[in-house]
């Protein structure tokens, strides 16, 4: 048998730059807002106008002058009749009298000559008047015109991935239909003569399609559609054909897992070596998922990850995410390493980089911490099912010593 060699394989980072020269992001096309939650915004989120457009209330209470109740404490409380009151939505604009209080609720405009509001619960009122004990503060619980933005203000930036606070502050700015990414279309195909579906009992030398569902959670999560395409048979013509089938479906992109070593019956290989334009064979210097394949078939990305379980779920981190934000043209393509604390001793074989699943948690000490990882076998699953975290180990260590300090990414984007 063929001793692997050092420079048969290539950097995961060569690796992941090579597929990324490759991946162009999708046209921008306008949506109404509503439908816009998880796209990428492709145009800076520009205000036109003041948010809030006036200076209201932050709190229920009465707005006041500070002269008024400067001389009030819990010794000597200042009484002062109520003008009236003003709900949200009125449009205000009547002057508050002097030496007397409004009663005032959340995001009601302020009144004319008001300069703090007291929160009711520091208060004793009644219908006619309200009792204060201690002197407010100037501008106390109001919320000033522009105080969050301004006309010019770029509160978001393109290519930012558009969740509940972005979206509510493109509703705020009144952008009803926006610029965004479509949602990506991502295909699944699933080869392998010994898969049957979930609901199968396997025969002898089956097994579960579960790959197929780990993708579809890992697509979901990378904000794109995931498209099962289904088992593919073990043949060069059936894995070409699932391809082009994707592509007849509106697939911008497609995964698949198994068929990328070098078997006799790794025909995704074999089909991306020969139909693609460009196709890439790589050996990767990474533990787990060292085979890796990648080309473009009618200008659609694809990527042939390991079939292992664990390996398909780990290259996906490393070289399918990146790509597909890349595709949304979102602006973070990768999220910032952070440090992790080894609070105990770790061994691992020396080689490739290893990439290490495993759990962190908030360290007493500060920063994040590993937990014991268990099981790393690529074909085992058990040990991502809590792992929220990839630790990057290096090639040419074997141990990790207790209290080292290692680089890790979240797992999920996170």
């Amino acid at each position: 048998m063929r001793r692997e060699l050092a420079h048969d394989l290539q950097p995961l980072e060569k690796v992941r730059e090579t597929m990324l020269s490759h991946i162009e992001p999708m046209p921008a096309e306008v949506r109404p807002l509503e439908e816009a939650y998880g796209c990428v915004l492709r145009e800076d989120g520009v205000a036109q106008e003041n948010v809030p457009p006036f200076d209201n209330s932050a709190m229920d209470g009465f707005a006041v002058r500070v002269l008024d109740l400067q001389k009030a404490s819990d010794g000597h409380p200042v009484t002062l009749p109520i003008q009236g009151g003003l709900p949200a939505g009125d449009p205000g604009g009547v002057p508050l009298e002097d030496r007397a209080a409004i009663r005032i609720m959340t995001g009601a405009p302020l009144p004319p000559g008001a300069e703090a509001v007291v929160p009711h619960e520091l208060t004793r009122f009644d219908a006619a008047s309200v009792t204060f004990s201690r002197t407010p503060r100037a501008g106390q619980n109001i919320r000033r015109a522009g105080g969050d933005v301004r006309p010019g203000d770029i509160p978001l930036r393109a290519g930012v991935v558009l969740r509940g606070p972005q979206l509510a502050i493109l509703a705020s700015l009144g952008h009803a239909r926006v610029r965004i990414s479509r949602r990506a279309r991502v295909a699944i195909i699933s080869p392998g003569n010994e898969l049957v579906e979930v609901g199968a009992l396997p025969g002898p030398g089956q097994i579960r399609n579960s790959n197929a569902y780990s993708l579809r959670g890992l697509l979901l999560s990378a904000g794109v559609e995931p498209v099962n395409i289904g088992i593919v048979r073990d043949t060069k013509k059936d894995v070409l054909a699932a391809i082009e089938g994707a592509i007849q479906r509106g697939a911008d992109a497609i995964v698949s897992t198994g068929g990328v070593s070098a078997g006799d019956y790794d025909f995704v290989r074999t089909v991306v070596s020969e139909a693609a334009k460009p196709g890439y064979i790589f050996k990767v210097a990474m533990r787990p998922g060292k085979p890796q394949v990648f080309g473009l078939f009618d200008g659609r990305p694809f990527f042939g990850l390991p079939g292992n379980p664990a390996a398909s779920i780990v290259s996906f981190e490393v070289f399918v995410r990146p790509a597909l934000r890349r595709l949304r043209a979102e602006s973070v393509i990768l999220d910032e390493p952070f440090g992790v604390r080894f609070p105990f001793t770790y061994s691992y074989k020396p080689g490739r980089v290893f990439l290490l699943r495993t759990r962190v948690e908030p360290d007493p000490a500060g920063g994040f911490r590993a937990v014991d990882p268990g099981e790393q076998d690529s074909s085992f699953l058990s040990s991502l099912t809590s792992a929220n975290a990839l630790i990057t180990l290096e090639a040419d260590r074997d141990r990790v010593e207790e209290g080292e300090l290692k680089w890790a990414r979240w797992i999920g984007g996170a």
